[in-house]
C-alpha cells in the first residue's frame, strides 16, 4: 500500500495544497505531515493509511479532470 501511496503522492502536483487539507483532516500540523508522513520515512499511521489514501485517489482524480479540461 505505501508504494501505492508514494506514487500518487509523486503525481500530484499541488503537494502542498495536500500537505494541509491532512494536516487539517487529522488535526496536525503541516510541518509535521510534510516531514513524517511524507518525507524519507512515509511513517503514516496505520489507523490513517485508509484515508490518506482515499484523499489521495480523490487529489489525482480532481486534478485529472482539472487537465483534462484544460485540453477541451
Amino acid at each position: 500500500m505505501k508504494d501505492n501511496l508514494k506514487n500518487l503522492f509523486t503525481n500530484l502536483k499541488d503537494k502542498q495544497g495536500f500537505i494541509e487539507l491532512c494536516a487539517k483532516e487529522f488535526e496536525k500540523k503541516p510541518l509535521s505531515i510534510q516531514n513524517n508522513w511524507f518525507g524519507r520515512y512515509w511513517a503514516i499511521p496505520e489507523k490513517h493509511l485508509e484515508r490518506v489514501l482515499t484523499l489521495l485517489q480523490t487529489a489525482n482524480y480532481q486534478q485529472y479532470i482539472k487537465n483534462k479540461e484544460k485540453c477541451l
